[in-house]
C-alpha cells in the first residue's frame, strides 16, 4: 500500500515537473493562443476626387465574417450558411479546403454582420475591411475604373495608380473571451497606413452634363457607341471624359466586357474631315497658301493616283476659309500637295498625332501616323482630309487645344499637379493658328456644315468629320464615324470639346447632325457653369464687338 502511494506520488511529481519545466513554453503558448490573438488592421484606400474635391471613389467600412474550420462544429455550418445568405454546400466545401481560415461572407454592413455574431457560433469571427464606393456611378466609371473584392485596382485610374492609392495593413494584439470575441486591445504591433488621395482634373458638373447629353443621343438615335472629351485650352486639363455604352461600378452583376473600354482613349478612328483645319494651319505655316488664296475645285472632283476624290457638289472657286466652311475634299487635297512631306509629318507629330498622350492610362492607344519615307502623293492627299492615320478622341482634343492655344503645344492631363515638358512648344505660328480658328467660325454659320452647333450667346469655331469605318473587306459603305470638334468661345478660346458617334443612323450620319447637337446641348449649359462670360450678348454687340 505504501509502495503504491509512493509510486503514485512519484508519478504525480514527475508529471508536475514535466509540465511546469519541460513543457512550460508549449503550455504557455497554447494557453495564450486561446485568449490572445494577432489581428490584421486594415486601412482605407486613397480617395479619388474631382478638381474641386468632390469624391469620385471612396472606401467605406464593412465587416467580413470568417471562420476557423478547426473550431466550428459541423452541425453549425448549415445554420451559419442560412444566416449569412450563402450556399451551404459551398460553405462545407470551404471548410474542407481550408485549414485555419475561411471567409463565410465578405463586405457586409455592420448590422448584417452583428446578426450572425449574436448567434454565438463557435469559431466564427468578424474582420473589419473596406469596400470601394463610387458616388458618380456610371457617369465617371470609364475614367475612375474599379477595384476587386480585395480592394485592388482592376480598371481605369484605380489600376493605373494602384501603388499610390493602395493602403498598407497593420497588426494589433487583442484579448478574446471564451466565445472568441475581441474584448480588449493589448497594443499595436504594426501601424496601418491609408492610401494616398488623388485629385483629378475632371469637373463632375461637366462630367454629368456630357454623360447626360451623350447617353440621350445614343439612346434616341440607336447609334452603336460614342465618346465626349472636354479639355481646357491652356492647361490641357481634361474637364470631362464620357463614353457610351457605360456601366455602374457599384453593381457589376450584369457587366459586359465591351462596356469597360474607355473609348475616348482606347478606340482608334480615322478622323475624316476634322483634320482639315490642322492641314490648313500647316499649309499656312509652310507658306503654300494664304488666307486670301483661291482654289479652283471644279468640277467637284480630282484624281489622286488611281483614286477619285469628290466633294458634295461642284463648289467652283473657293477661298481658304470656304474650303473649311464647305469641308471641300478637293480643295484641301490641292492645298496639301505643295507641302513638303517631312514638314507635314513633323507638324502632324507636333500636334500630338501618332503618339500616346502620356496619361499613363491602361490600354491607351498611341494612334498611327505613316512614316514620311513611305509617303506618296496619294498618302499625303488622304492625310489632308483625315484618312490614312488613326487617332483617339483624346488625340483630337489635344490637337485642337494646341490650335486654339495660338499654336502652342498642349498636353492632356487627368491628374492635378502633373505637367509635361513638351507643353508650350510652338507647333504652328500664332498667326496661322488664329487664322484657322477664325475660318472654323464659318462652319457653324449659315452655309457651313454644322449650323446646329451654333450657340446664342457664345462664339463657336467648329469642324465636322464623317469617315467610313473599315471592315473585313475594306471601307464599309453604310457604316460611319461622325465627329464634331468645337472651340468656345471662338473669340477667346478656353474650351475644346470633341464628340464622336460610332455608327450613327443612316439618315443622320454627318458630323453636323448628331455630334453637333450633342456639342450644343453640353456647351449651352457648361459655359455658364464655368463662369465664362458670353461674347455674343446684345449688350456686347451694341458696344461694337464682333
Amino acid at each position: 500500500m505504501q509502495i503504491g502511494l509512493l509510486i503514485l506520488l512519484s508519478v504525480t511529481v514527475w508529471r508536475v515537473v514535466f509540465l511546469q519545466v519541460m513543457q512550460k513554453d508549449f503550455l504557455i503558448s497554447e494557453g495564450t493562443s486561446r485568449w490572445q490573438r494577432i489581428e490584421v488592421v486594415n486601412a482605407p484606400r486613397g480617395m479619388l476626387k474631382d478638381r474641386y474635391g468632390e469624391p469620385m471613389a471612396v472606401s467605406t467600412p464593412v465587416v467580413s465574417i470568417w471562420a476557423d474550420p478547426r473550431e466550428i462544429k459541423g452541425d453549425d455550418i448549415a445554420q451559419l450558411a442560412v444566416a449569412a445568405g450563402v450556399n451551404a454546400k459551398t460553405l462545407h466545401a470551404r471548410a474542407q479546403q481550408h485549414r485555419a481560415f475561411m471567409y463565410v461572407r465578405r463586405h457586409m454592413t455592420p448590422d448584417q454582420a452583428q446578426v450572425i455574431l449574436d448567434m454565438n457560433f463557435p469559431g466564427v469571427y468578424a474582420q473589419r475591411e473596406y469596400k470601394r464606393y463610387y458616388p458618380a456611378g456610371e457617369v465617371a466609371s470609364h475614367v475612375v475604373g474599379f477595384t476587386d473584392v480585395d480592394d485592388r485596382g482592376q480598371e481605369g485610374l484605380e489600376l493605373a495608380f494602384e501603388s499610390l492609392l493602395s493602403s498598407e495593413s497593420g497588426k494589433k494584439e487583442v484579448i478574446r473571451d471564451l466565445l472568441g470575441r475581441s474584448v480588449r486591445d493589448v497594443g499595436e504591433l504594426l501601424a496601418a497606413h491609408p492610401g494616398d488621395d488623388l485629385q483629378l482634373t475632371l469637373d463632375l458638373r461637366l462630367q454629368y452634363l456630357a454623360y447626360r447629353e451623350l447617353k440621350q443621343a445614343i439612346v434616341s438615335t440607336g447609334a452603336k457607341s460614342g465618346s465626349v472629351v472636354i479639355m481646357d485650352v491652356r492647361s490641357g486639363d481634361v474637364l470631362a471624359m464620357v463614353n457610351q455604352p457605360g456601366y455602374n461600378p457599384n453593381d457589376r452583376s450584369t457587366l459586359k466586357p465591351k462596356a469597360l473600354r474607355n473609348r475616348a482613349i482606347t478606340d482608334l478612328i480615322e478622323p475624316g474631315s476634322v483634320m482639315k483645319p490642322i492641314t490648313m494651319a500647316i499649309a499656312l505655316d509652310a507658306g503654300v497658301v494664304s488666307v486670301n488664296s483661291q482654289i479652283n475645285t471644279s468640277p467637284g472632283y480630282t484624281r489622286l493616283g488611281k483614286f477619285s476624290i469628290r466633294d458634295f457638289k461642284d463648289y467652283g472657286v473657293l477661298t481658304a476659309t470656304q474650303i473649311i466652311q464647305k469641308s471641300s475634299n478637293v480643295g484641301i487635297v490641292k492645298v496639301s500637295q505643295d507641302i513638303d512631306k517631312n514638314f507635314f509629318w513633323e507638324h502632324l507629330y507636333g500636334f500630338g498625332l501618332g503618339e500616346t498622350t502620356s496619361l499613363g492610362y491602361p490600354g491607351e492607344a498611341s494612334g498611327s501616323l505613316p512614316n514620311p519615307m513611305r509617303w506618296d502623293q496619294v498618302t499625303q492627299g488622304a492625310l489632308a482630309y483625315g484618312y490614312g492615320l488613326a487617332v483617339t478622341p483624346l488625340h483630337l482634343a489635344q490637337a485642337f487645344a494646341t490650335l486654339a492655344n495660338d499654336g502652342k503645344r498642349v498636353n492632356a492631363r487627368l491628374i492635378q499637379g502633373v505637367s509635361s515638358a513638351a507643353s508650350g512648344q510652338q507647333v504652328v505660328s500664332a498667326s496661322s493658328a488664329r487664322a484657322v480658328v477664325k475660318m472654323m467660325q464659318t462652319v457653324v454659320e449659315p452655309g457651313g456644315t454644322a449650323s446646329r452647333a451654333k450657340l446664342d450667346w457664345y462664339s463657336v469655331a467648329g469642324k465636322t468629320g464623317t469617315s467610313h469605318k473599315v471592315g473585313a473587306a475594306g471601307y464599309e459603305d453604310a457604316k460611319y464615324n461622325a465627329s464634331f470638334v468645337g472651340i468656345t468661345p471662338a473669340n477667346n478660346p478656353e474650351i475644346v470639346t470633341v464628340v464622336v458617334i460610332n455608327e450613327p443612323p443612316e439618315d443622320a450620319y454627318f458630323g453636323g447632325e448628331v455630334p453637333a447637337t450633342v456639342f450644343k446641348g453640353i456647351m449651352q449649359q457648361a459655359l455658364p457653369l464655368l463662369d465664362i462670360q458670353p461674347d455674343l450678348s446684345p449688350l456686347i454687340a451694341q458696344g461694337g464687338a464682333s
